[in-house]
């Protein structure tokens, strides 16, 4: 009797031990996975048509404030690249800029390499007519550009202003569409370029002509100084003498 007490209580524990194992083992695989996973990422659509609007703004020294770029500052865009979808986002680069280097495929490098890969291509570009044509901003510093495909595209300035509103703009890379934090895609892209890519270009102060520490050469006549200049020096020997004299 006691011999089917013992068995049955072991038969009872390894029951709960397979039913525990069973409830961990579909437990943990959801709870490995990735977060990305679980998220409601948007797929992209290469066919779909989108905007930009860039807002450039400086940093004004003088009165230690945030204004618009205007006074006929403009910009054009290169198409560098296509986005496709290939296990996530990728981009075919354009063949006028491969010599550039590779576009990296993730937000992160891509935002690291920004700057110094669009100074490469905006030194390709330099002989390449503009994909899309080039816009000024208006008295907000704003400048949209419509009708874009998908892809990566370079922002370089096209025509300078003149006098006080004469700017220099650091080139950069953005794409469209631009991906939210949600996964949600935004084809109508509305940005801000940063104030440190942008900066006055400043006029050369002419210099302040300084006196002549010498007689001017041309035309000079030195002999009446010498004659002069030696006839004091007679003058003052010749009260000597009398002096002695007297004495």
């Amino acid at each position: 009797m006691h011999n089917k007490k013992v068995g049955l209580k072991n038969r009872i524990k390894g029951i709960a031990k397979a039913a525990l194992a069973l409830s961990l083992g579909l437990v943990m695989p959801l709870t490995s996975l990735p977060a990305a996973a679980s998220e409601n990422h948007e797929m992209l659509d290469p066919d779909r048509i989108g905007s930009m609007s860039i807002t450039f703004t400086y940093y004004d020294e003088e009165t230690k404030a945030t204004r618009p770029v205007t006074g006929g500052n403009s910009v054009g865009l290169y198409k560098v690249a296509d986005v496709v979808v290939d296990n996530g986002f990728k981009f075919v680069t354009d063949e006028r800029f491969a010599s550039a280097g590779e576009i990296p495929n993730t937000d992160e490098a891509l935002d690291a390499a920004n700057l110094d890969l669009a100074k490469k291509m905006s030194a390709i570009a330099e002989n390449i007519a503009y994909d899309v044509q080039p816009k000024a901003m208006d008295a907000q510093g704003k400048v949209s550009f419509e009708g874009l495909e998908v892809g990566l595209y370079l922002v370089t300035q096209a025509a300078r202003g003149e006098g006080d509103n004469k700017f220099y703009l650091t080139p950069f890379l953005i794409t469209i569409p631009q991906k939210n934090p949600d996964g949600s895609l935004v084809y109508d892209v509305d940005a801000k370029s940063k104030p440190l890519g942008i900066g006055k270009e400043k006029v050369p102060t002419p210099p302040t002509p300084s006196k002549p520490r010498n007689l001017p050469q041309t035309g000079q006549l030195w002999w009446p100084v010498m004659a002069f200049g030696g006839l004091g020096v007679l003058m003052l020997c010749f009260g000597m003498i009398r002096k002695s004299r007297k004495r």
